[in-house]
């Protein structure tokens, strides 16, 4: 079986899992991974000033730990098997007895490319997850994930894809299979548009050394993105980005979750220092930061507000 299915669906098909960038849910195997590479890891820390929450005027700091990856598992074979990692660590430090100390969500999956007929080429991933305030201690913290994707090269420039979509820690529906599409399109070598549910997407190339992006995933993921390279190996960028957790905490009914949203703004700078080796260091802003108490982001009740504060964040990529 053709593994060229990665090249036919666009990279966010269908980024329902997550807001942030993952590797358990359709990016395992929509994300371009080139064929020569091997491995992926990315991981950072990001370390928010000390603040409060705003309606229980409790002190509240909070430190958030990611790391994300894949590899293939027999890099020869056709159908292009893989596995992916995801990580996500939220250290609280509050006096509000509304929150937990730690939440904590894990996940792994697996891919491969399972379909190649009449031009239509398709993947299916598979995963487990724990979600939770401590490790592997709560039954409904556990949920499973799975993506059926195809996609159909129309021409040189375009591309249609399809996909189902099922995560049981999604933060909108969760227990319910979602739908995509996408029509993506390549309309001159500086601008990339694709257009769809749940997500439309535009890359655009003004200069051989800027890269622009914007991604909106409905309904609660909005990210915007300049980049600049000075040199090959470093380059400068600024972000705003979106993002939504969910967690099942000790305490709450089965069908409730603790959900943490976060909206901010950051500036960094890449460096390469070695082939294949990144870090990247950035000094932000967070704000519009909440904690509420439900179901999905569609019947979620507010238990605590924490106050806007800036934040610096270190990380790395590594590739091979």
């Amino acid at each position: 079986m053709k593994c060229r299915f990665l090249a036919v669906s666009a990279a966010v098909l269908v980024m329902i899992t997550s807001p942030a960038p993952a590797q358990t849910g359709p990016d395992l195997l929509l994300r371009p991974f080139p064929r020569e590479r091997k491995v992926e890891a990315t991981g950072w820390g990001v370390w928010l000033a000390n603040g409060e929450t705003e309606n229980a005027d409790a002190d509240f700091r909070l430190s958030l730990y990611e790391s994300y990856g894949r590899a293939r598992i027999f890099p020869r074979e056709r159908a292009d098997p893989r596995i992916g990692y995801d990580f996500t660590w939220l250290d609280v430090d509050t006096d509000d007895s509304a929150l937990p100390g730690r939440l904590i969500d894990h996940s792994l999956a697996v891919g491969m490319g399972v379909l190649d007929v009449h031009g239509w080429l398709g993947g299916l991933t598979v995963g487990a997850g724990y979600a939770g305030d401590a490790p592997y201690g709560d039954a409904n913290a556990w949920y499973y994930m799975a993506t059926f994707a195809i996609g159909h090269e129309i021409d040189e420039t375009s591309q249609i894809g399809i996909a189902i979509d099922y995560n049981g820690n999604r933060s909108i529906y969760p227990d319910v299979p979602l739908p995509g599409f996408q029509y993506r399109k390549r309309l001159d070598p500086k601008l990339l548009l694709g257009v769809g549910i749940p997500v439309t997407f535009v890359e655009y190339k003004p200069i051989e050394k800027l890269t622009l992006t914007f991604n909106y995933s409905v309904p609660d993921r909005l990210e915007g993105r300049a980049e600049y390279a000075i040199t090959k190996r470093l380059g400068l960028f600024a972000e705003y980005a979106s993002r939504t957790e969910s967690f099942h905490v000790e305490g709450l009914s089965g069908d409730r979750r603790l959900i943490y949203e976060q909206r901010r703004g950051e500036a960094g700078v890449r460096w390469e220092p070695i082939e294949n080796a990144i870090l990247i260091v950035a000094g932000g802003y967070a704000f519009d930061q909440e904690f509420n108490v439900g179901f999905d982001t569609r019947h979620a009740r507010n238990v605590a507000e924490p106050s806007d504060e800036p934040y610096l964040r270190v990380g790395f990529e590594v590739r091979f």
